[in-house]
């Protein structure tokens, strides 16, 4: 993943001198026979950057974060839940074993359902950041052409004295001054967006991939050592899951952070 960063200025691209000629001959010379039509003037570019102008669903990462942070919440419980207890008779005939193995048991499914719910979240995140990166692409490919299109009529308007003498009043030239700076403008404003779509981009990526990490290493490991300590109930098994439970632990929340910065 690129690391957002600032865009290159608009006066800094250079262009085939032939795509600026096509468009001042195809579009701007036919301007002078119907002025009003200036009002338009790259009106297909601008509207083609507004509907691509999304950021990744907040609402995705928003809820892959909640879902993570009561994965912490439940993995800072599993200390306690998950030791195993020793129960006298008296314990056992008034059920505490059973009690004790039912709370366990309800434990496992909540850690398995938020799981299966972050599992789904992160799909559907992953195809969101998918789309994002193609909104991002596009919107470069636009950027460029809104650049042509602003280049094409700066230089026009250097030749349009040629034409001026014909047109002593209609004022063609200040009005074409005022679409370049508009557009000028509006591609400014479209920049900020476009460097908030790619920090969005990021963090929700930075969000996937520590999650994604958690899940395929660091998850399995921890119930590596739970099935451990069950066996063994040893001091060393004791520690090897503690250790992996805090490791675990330690990944989510650092995306969780990852995620809010």
């Amino acid at each position: 993943m690129k690391a957002a960063g600032q865009l290159a200025p608009l006066t800094s691209l250079d262009f085939d001198e032939r795509e600026l000629l096509q468009i001042q001959r195809n579009e701007l010379v036919l301007l002078l026979q119907d002025p009003y039509r200036l009002n338009h003037y790259a009106d297909h570019v601008v509207q083609a950057q507004s509907a691509l102008l999304q950021p990744v669903n907040p609402e995705l990462t928003q809820a892959l974060s909640q879902t993570i942070e009561y994965l912490i919440q439940k993995l800072s419980a599993s200390k306690k839940i998950l030791k195993p207890k020793r129960f006298n008779a008296l314990q056992r005939w008034f059920g505490s074993d059973v009690e004790y193995i039912s709370k366990q048991v309800s434990f496992y499914r909540e850690i398995d359902h938020a799981l299966k719910r972050a599992d789904d979240l992160s799909q559907q995140l992953q195809k969101e950041i998918q789309a994002s990166q193609e909104r991002l692409n596009d919107l470069a490919s636009l950027r460029v052409q809104m650049a042509k299109y602003i280049h094409a009529a700066e230089g026009f308007l250097h030749e349009y004295p040629k034409f001026s003498a014909q047109r002593p009043f209609d004022h063609f030239a200040e009005r074409l001054a005022k679409k370049v700076e508009s557009l000028a403008t509006l591609q400014s404003s479209n920049d900020i967006v476009i460097t908030q779509m790619q920090l969005s981009q990021q963090l929700s990526f930075s969000l996937l991939d520590r999650f994604k990490e958690a899940q395929q290493v660091l998850l399995p490991a921890w119930q590596y050592h739970i099935d451990q300590y069950v066996q063994r109930d040893s001091q060393n098994a004791v520690e090897a899951l503690d250790a992996s439970r805090e490791q675990l632990i330690h990944n989510l929340k650092r995306a969780l952070l990852r995620a809010k910065n």
